[in-house]
């Protein structure tokens, strides 16, 4: 069973669980469908962190599981009201007849999911750059573990900003909505799979795909070896950034985790919300 885990967990995820969503959206499921679809990766991915955990004290809940869950579900729900406004947003500032609208439904989503992955690692380097954008990216690097949730685990506030630079381009160019929708649930795959306990590998594919491998080093609490693979899909941007890091080492451990200057960084959900606004006035 490990084996198998091992060897086919990173393509049930990529191939199998987005192409599901993809197929789905094609034939114009509903989006409770492709929520449906989500809780059953999200469930094989608890139960394969069980099966082949990366670090077995990471598989149990480190008093996170609830904070964890309701970061997902505002995370989650705030993406797909988002996709209800790319229609009229795209109507009234979309170059018209840009996007590929005559290329097979697949091509289209792995298209945007490119464009997308580009945004997003800008605005996630950038957010390591400026201060100001830290402070709410800085509650996505205060965990002491790294597991499937972790992924979904954004303040509100920086998560819209990935999301504007990531959909900015898309809309501009005039994305359908069928197609974002699509794109959105790759991106739920993928913070997933990134983020996952489980010892799976991709050997030469790691230095192509922003798989968990690579992942656990942008983790890391010290600022200098953690400011590397920005990337939410893909290693190019990193590799052409000069970003890219990956190394064969010593698992890591929750105590290589976090905020460097607060190991005392709030953990319930409420404060969370609340720490990069408090920040920010006491900076002032």
């Amino acid at each position: 069973m490990r084996a198998i885990v091992r060897t086919l967990y990173a393509p049930f995820f990529l191939l199998g669980m987005n192409g599901a969503g993809i197929w789905l959206v094609g034939r114009g499921a509903p989006i409770p469908a492709l929520v449906a679809l989500l809780l059953v990766a999200i469930g094989f991915s608890f139960l394969a962190e069980r099966v082949l955990p990366y670090q077995r004290d990471w598989s149990r809940s480190h008093a996170d599981t609830r904070r964890d869950t309701l970061h997902a579900i505002v995370n989650e729900a705030a993406n797909f009201s988002t996709l209800l406004l790319l229609p009229i947003v795209a109507t009234l500032v979309s170059v018209d007849g840009a996007w590929p609208r005559d290329w097979p439904f697949w091509l289209q989503v792995v298209s945007a999911v490119l464009v997308l992955d580009l945004g997003v690692t800008l605005a996630h380097l950038a957010s390591h750059r400026f201060s100001i954008l830290w402070r709410f990216h800085a509650v996505h690097h205060s965990v002491k573990r790294m597991y499937g949730f972790n992924g979904l685990m954004k303040h509100p506030v920086h998560q819209s900003i990935e999301t504007f630079a990531g959909t900015l381009p898309l809309i501009l160019l005039g994305l359908p909505a069928d197609v974002g929708t699509a794109a959105v649930f790759c991106v739920a795959i993928q913070l997933l799979l990134q983020h996952s306990n489980v010892d799976y590998r991709m050997g030469p594919f790691r230095w192509l795909l922003a798989t968990n491998e690579v992942h656990r080093f942008h983790h890391q609490k010290d600022p200098h070896l953690g400011d590397v693979n920005f990337g939410l899909f893909t290693t190019v941007w990193d590799h052409l950034l000069g970003t890219f890091h990956y190394e064969e080492r010593a698992p890591f451990e929750s105590d290589e985790l976090g905020v460097a200057d607060r190991p005392d960084y709030p953990s319930s959900y409420l404060e969370q919300l609340v720490e990069p606004f408090r920040r920010a006035k006491g900076s002032g």
